[in-house]
């Protein structure tokens, strides 16, 4: 009966929301926290009133999640071996997951990625930044789906032929790592200013001040990382380019909570010819992501001539409230 009416109330939602994984990029509508109250408030009164258990289950569902989103136009070139240059560089990193200020769509260029500007995180003076339309995240581990938009190419040639156009020996590809920021209350009444040039910058951290401590950088702030730097694509690997392209390519990754592929499945061998690494799609990872956590994205190159070349990136973050 419940699994029933869980069903028929998660389509009812999606019917009213076409913000669900199907629907056309840009032809949606994206839940805020505030239509999640309503709708959790239009459940609790009903007769009887359904359980918190399965309003939760029903908003789950639905996809019905508050989000967060950055895009970042900017272009950057991972340099490849003969220069002597970086082949790991960070090309962006997101807002910490899930706290106070960092709903809705955040879109910069490179230029304003330097700016002094900031962003307000957490609660004030007992109350919230939402005027009474926040809800706190749903457990520690409540991220539910994350989206990567990713514009880019590899040098646009190479001897290997019969790659070409495939995904096959392509040595130039993204990652995605996790970073915690060290700092104490950003959930609770301590805010803090977030700036935006840590959109796009790997370090920097020392600049990051407490809201009511403008003039002096927070002592006890710091990243703590996940980041690894393989040699050679790894299983998790988020995107390939694809193989001597000459044009930008726009690749859409999709990582879900629910996700499990297996090693050597045909869900496995499909991803890989996709240029993705089946690992990155077992659902670990968002599964893994704790309140505050910043997804970072990382630009790699490997061997002699091959160049990563990066115009445009969007990491959505959906989580559970």
């Amino acid at each position: 009966m419940g699994q029933a009416l869980s069903s028929k109330a998660s389509s009812l939602l999606q019917m009213e929301n076409p913000s669900s994984s199907d629907a056309e990029p840009g032809a949606s509508y994206l839940p805020t926290i505030a239509d999640i109250i309503q709708v959790k408030d239009i459940f609790s009164q009903t007769s009887p009133p359904l359980p918190i258990e399965l309003i939760d289950q029903i908003i789950d569902d639905a996809s019905y999640w508050p989000h967060s989103s950055i895009t970042l136009t900017k272009s950057a070139i991972v340099p490849n071996y003969r220069t002597g240059g970086i082949q790991d560089e960070m090309y962006m990193r997101t807002l910490p997951l899930a706290v106070p200020g960092v709903e809705g769509s955040i879109a910069l260029s490179g230029t304003e990625a330097e700016d002094e500007k900031s962003i307000a995180l957490g609660l004030v003076e007992g109350g919230d930044p939402t005027n009474g339309k926040w809800l706190p995240p749903r457990g520690e581990n409540p991220a539910r789906k994350i989206v990567f938009k990713l514009w880019s190419k590899d040098q646009g040639w190479s001897g290997e032929h019969d790659n070409h156009g495939t995904y096959r020996g392509s040595y130039t590809w993204f990652d995605a790592g996790i970073e915690t920021p060290k700092f104490d209350n950003i959930t609770l009444n301590d805010p803090i200013s977030w700036p935006v040039h840590l959109i796009a910058h790997p370090s920097d951290s020392s600049r990051l001040s407490s809201s009511d401590s403008k003039s002096e950088p927070s002592s006890s702030f710091e990243f703590i990382t996940d980041n690894q730097t393989p040699f050679l694509p790894p299983p998790t690997t988020l995107q390939r380019n694809i193989h001597a392209k000459k044009s930008v390519h726009n690749h859409t990754v999709v990582w879900h909570y629910l996700d499990c592929v297996e090693e050597g499945s045909a869900d496995a061998i499909e991803a890989g010819e996709r240029g993705q690494g089946w690992k990155s799609l077992d659902g670990t990872f968002v599964r893994g992501m704790k309140v505050g956590d910043c997804v970072t994205l990382w630009m790699r190159a490997r061997f002699p001539e091959w160049v990563m070349r990066v115009s445009k990136a969007t990491i959505d973050i959906y989580w559970a409230v």
